[in-house]
């Protein structure tokens, strides 16, 4: 969650140039579909709540994913 954390105050700082930003986020999501499963339930969770569309949807298309694991 610290790396997470890390990244977030990344994004939030005015000073962060674009390019920055947009590396971030695409790993991020990279790392959403990809390899979803290294994420903890808690920290899908609150990537997706994250302002940029990108990291919300990739959160909450892992979610679905794990939903048959919870359910059974």
């Amino acid at each position: 969650m610290a790396t997470l954390e890390a990244f977030r105050a990344v994004l939030d700082d005015q000073r962060t140039p674009e390019i920055i930003r947009n590396h971030i986020i695409d790993s991020l999501q990279y790392a959403l579909r990809n390899y979803g499963q290294v994420f903890t339930a808690r920290e899908v969770e609150w990537l997706r709540e994250w302002d940029d569309a990108r990291i919300p949807l990739a959160a909450s298309n892992e979610l679905k994913k794990r939903m048959p694991e919870t359910t059974s």
